[in-house]
């Protein structure tokens, strides 16, 4: 058994005794399951940054994977931002700050609904309601509450938990591109166009978020 080889033995070796399946590795690590397997088929071999990222996720060292050393316990690395005393408090700043957003959204919903309207009658009084005279729908309001919600968990989990999270920013493009195109849809009938513009950003965000991960790890340095 060669080097490669037995690398790749010791791989699956501590993959298997942290009970997860290779796509749940590929997750946590930001590659492809078929690249993992590559590995543990000895087709190829992880970097030394990545390594060392696999070696933190099981609490183990890079040695103990290259000795093929499993301990009796082996698992993924607990969250040490659960074990901060102050971590309730800042779980509930976020909650608050989400919640203060949706106030705000509110009373601005209510107050156009009732003060806006559908404009005004010829004795001053305001229609009341759920949309202006051109169609534009004021619960709209709400869908602008996702991206700004979204900003807050990102940075949520980048600060408190040191992970940038890809649902976040996810959230934050895709919910930016709705807001635009509920804006517009009423004055440009090509307004839903403006999703195409999401797929490659989707694809930096991919990329995005495995790199900076990397770097707040100690892994892959920043360029």
């Amino acid at each position: 058994m060669d080097e490669q080889e037995r690398l790749a033995h010791n791989l699956t070796a501590f993959r298997k005794a942290a009970g997860m399946t290779q796509l749940e590795l590929a997750e946590k690590i930001k590659y492809s399951n078929k690249t993992v397997s590559k590995w543990e088929r000895a087709e190829s071999y992880p970097d030394i940054f990545t390594l060392k990222k696999i070696a933190e996720l099981y609490g183990v060292t890079v040695n103990d994977i290259l000795d093929g050393i499993v301990p009796t316990s082996v698992g993924e690395k607990p969250d040490s931002a659960f074990d901060d005393p102050k971590y309730p408090i800042k779980r509930a700043m976020l909650i608050m700050s989400c919640a203060l957003l949706f106030c705000l959204t509110s009373i601005a919903f209510f107050l156009t609904v009732f003060y806006v309207g559908a404009g005004h009658k010829p004795d001053g009084s305001v229609i009341v309601s759920l949309a202006n005279a051109d169609g534009y729908w004021y619960w709209c309001y709400f869908i602008y509450n996702i991206p700004l919600d979204a900003i807050a968990c990102f940075v949520f989990m980048l600060v408190v938990h040191k992970h940038a999270e890809k649902w976040c920013l996810s959230a934050i493009l895709w919910g930016a591109l709705l807001s635009i195109h509920l804006s517009l849809m009423y004055i440009n009938q090509f307004a839903a166009l403006i999703y195409i513009c999401g797929v490659p950003f989707q694809i930096v965000i991919n990329n995005f978020c495995r790199y900076i991960n990397l770097a707040i790890n100690d892994g892959e340095p920043k360029k």
